[in-house]
Parts: C-alpha cells; structure tokens; sequence
C-alpha cells in the first residue's frame, strides 16, 4: 500500500515537473520569460466583460519596448504573451483575450505611460486570431 502510494506520488510529481512552463497560470506581479528571451513583469490577470456582455480574460503586463517606435517587435511580444497565456484562457472557458501592453512609466512626480490593447478572439474551429485595430474599433 505505501510503495503504491510512493509511486503514485512520484509519478504525479514527474507529470507536473514535465508539463510546459505555459500549462501554469499567469500571476500578478509574475516576471515571465517570453520564448523570444525577453522578460516581462505580469501586472494583473482578470475576468472583464465589454461590448456589450462579452466576457475574456485580461492580461496586463509591463513591457520594456517603446509603444511608439518598435511595433513590430512589440507585435510578435504580444503574441508571445499569449502563447503563454493561451491555456489559461481556453482553461477558463473564454472565447477572447485581451492583452494589454503597458510601458515602463516615466516621471519623477507625475508619471505617465502608454499602453496598447490586442484582442483574441477564437472561431468556431478552435482557432485564435488576433484582431487588427480597424475590426477592435468596429466592435467598440
């Protein structure tokens, strides 16, 4: 009965220990290495409903790029956050995410940053595609 338990206690640790570091939950105040290499800071997880009554999950998280001068960069850095974020979303039974990149604010008294939102949203196929700004203004 014990070694049975043993083993069963260490297979079960095995599995955890062999799931991919995207299967965890994403965490409040959480520095996430991205698979590009870079590394972010999670600054909240939430459940939020917009547009009328469509319920996703909302990653906020700090990014050290510049809103306006790498897009690109910041593009594939968003879609690396969620890859990452992915299963907690399709876990927690939503249909879209948002992400929200936010910059490091600056200012000594008052500061001030800039962030932009990215919608996904996933078809009746299981697909996820991310929204371009022309469809997220057609939804507000």
């Amino acid at each position: 009965m014990t070694r049975c338990l043993l083993s069963a206690l260490l297979l079960a640790l095995a599995y955890c220990l062999a799931l991919p570091a995207s299967a965890a939950p994403l965490h409040e105040n959480e520095t996430v290495k991205l698979p590009c290499g870079r590394t972010i800071k999670v600054l909240s997880v939430s459940r939020i409903e917009y547009s009328k009554g469509v319920m996703a999950l909302m990653v906020r998280y700090q990014t050290s790029l510049s809103v306006e001068q790498q897009r690109q960069a910041l593009s594939d850095e968003v879609d690396d956050v969620f890859k990452i974020a992915q299963k907690q979303v399709e876990r927690d039974g939503f249909h879209e995410a948002i992400i929200s990149s936010n910059e490091v604010p600056h200012g000594i008294i008052l500061t001030a940053s800039r962030m932009l939102n990215f919608i996904f949203e996933r078809s009746a196929d299981g697909t996820w595609t991310r929204l371009g700004r022309s469809e997220f203004m057609a939804v507000q």
